[in-house]
């Protein structure tokens, strides 16, 4: 508990819910102690609310710090199972930030090493495209990995990061700009339905974007415009499922493409997997 009262300490959004409503709380009880009690017992009822309020906070960031350094462990291990299964011939870039987590890239890796995915389709490049080329490689040479990326920039750079590792024979990047989609009657901002022309049907499908800043729900076109893309039996790996907007969507996917069966891997930021077909 050394760094709970530490002045560098940073507030974060998960945080905020429980703040507020510790605030509301408190205040809503101190009102109440000031208009029934009065002297020596307001008094007292006052310190001993401070003290339930100030230990409660310290408890919760407390468990927040320990939850931490179980995802920092797991974090930790899944990048030595990566390392641990696949040679790199350059070094791998940053899997922090916006950066997709080692989580992810390992649940990928596992999926592609299980199944064997001919065709892999990834919405949002960046360092999965790189464990996903050497993962097919290595486990599946005649498999094809295609990456959609809206942003010309970052595509250009992940081409950069793919020559690096000379993963070009297995790794095809496009750049898709965003447009409005209708999506069963609703408009959404999402990749132009011309980049999405595939050769084979689709094994995989990694949903890592667009981003959230997009709209509130701005993954959810994935499964309805892709769907018939999708082969009998087929993985969707979905990120950022611990966010509101990402498990919402994926409620509404479940609710409409029923046959798919989900799996949760608690993760800091969420991985679900729904998988289909599968005996």
């Amino acid at each position: 508990m050394k760094n709970v009262f530490s002045p560098t300490l940073k507030i974060k959004h998960a945080d905020w819910p429980f703040i507020l409503q510790l605030l509301i709380a408190f205040a809503i009880l101190i009102s109440l102690s000031n208009y029934f009690l009065e002297g020596f017992i307001l008094n007292s009822v006052l310190l001993l609310l401070t003290i339930f309020f100030v230990t409660l906070a310290i408890v919760h960031h407390y468990r927040l710090q320990r939850e931490e350094l179980e995802y920092s462990h797991y974090k930790i291990q899944a990048i030595g199972e990566i390392q641990k299964l696949l040679s790199f011939r350059a070094p791998l870039s940053p899997m922090i930030g916006w950066a997709a987590t080692p989580e992810l890239a390992v649940s990928v890796l596992k999926e592609v090493i299980r199944k064997k995915p001919s065709t892999i389709v990834e919405l949002g490049s960046g360092v999965t495209t790189i464990i996903n080329g050497y993962a097919l490689e290595k486990y599946n040479p005649a498999g094809r990995l295609i990456s959609i990326d809206h942003d010309e920039n970052f595509a250009a750079k992940t081409q950069k990061e793919v020559d690096l590792h000379g993963l070009n024979e297995f790794t095809e990047i496009r750049t898709s700009p965003m447009e409005s989609i209708d999506v069963g009657g609703k408009t959404h901002q999402w990749y132009s339905p011309s980049s999405l022309q595939f050769d084979n049907k689709i094994d995989l499908l990694i949903v890592d974007g667009p981003p959230v800043k997009t709209e509130k729900h701005a993954r959810y076109p994935a499964l309805p415009m892709l769907y018939e893309h999708l082969s009998e039996i087929c993985s969707i790996i979905i990120h950022d499922t611990k966010r509101v907007p990402e498990s919402t969507i994926i409620s509404h996917w479940l609710d409409e493409f029923p046959e798919f069966e989900q799996e949760v891997i608690n993760t800091d930021k969420g991985v679900t997997i729904l998988r289909r077909g599968e005996v």
